[in-house]
């Protein structure tokens, strides 16, 4: 059973609006999130060659990105397409400063090929983030009809589903209410709940 913190929460403006003031290169810019390591289950190479595909199309584009360091598939990647403008790397950001990121960017991009469960999905719809991610794995199951779900491997579909969230402004506030919604069944208090249940039932039977 799996939790989400209180401390991933939707922020007050202000201190949004400075968060995108000091890590976006304008206000147009769009800034997407992903949070979390860079093996291949990851499928960080498909976030960028997002990243590389709406640059190209004219966008403002940025990726923040936070866990480890690129491979050095990835590092040659980014060097061929000259996205390196594009890209902020935080490194393991503490908690205080994620839950800014996960406030200020557009969307979360987590195209994962594998999730044992996707705890990342839930903290940003806990913080207001509409979430695109895989039909694949568990995924789906976790984030029910709260996140635009594509094939992690469909660069155009993906590419499209965040110029949507972006020009699309009820459907980007549906996914945001949907998103809060669901954050809140994985409450650690509904966890405790949970386990709670389990142990009663087990002492009855």
């Amino acid at each position: 059973l799996n939790g989400v913190e209180p401390q991933f929460r939707v922020l007050p403006a202000d201190v949004v609006a400075s968060c995108r003031k000091q890590y976006a290169p304008s206000p147009e810019t769009i800034c997407l999130l992903n949070v979390g390591g860079t093996n291949q289950r990851k499928n960080i190479l498909t976030v960028l060659k997002v990243v590389a595909s709406l640059h190209r199309q004219g966008f403002s584009v940025c990726l923040w990105k936070t866990g480890g360091e690129f491979t050095p598939e990835q590092a040659a990647f980014i060097e061929k397409q000259q996205i390196a403008q594009q890209i902020v790397h935080f490194g393991n950001p503490d908690k205080e400063t994620l839950v800014s990121l996960y406030n200020a960017a557009d969307l979360l991009l987590s195209p994962s090929l594998y999730e044992g469960f996707g705890l990342t999905l839930i903290e940003a719809m806990a913080c207001g983030t509409p979430v695109i991610t895989s039909n694949v794995s568990s995924i789906p199951e976790v984030v029910g009809d709260a996140a635009i779900l594509v094939d992690p491997l469909d660069v155009e579909a993906i590419t499209a589903a965040v110029c949507r969230i972006q020009q699309d402004n009820s459907y980007c506030q549906k996914l945001v209410n949907h998103g809060l919604l669901r954050s809140k069944f994985f409450s650690w208090q509904k966890t405790a709940e949970q386990v709670a249940q389990i142990h009663e039932h087990l002492l009855i039977n």
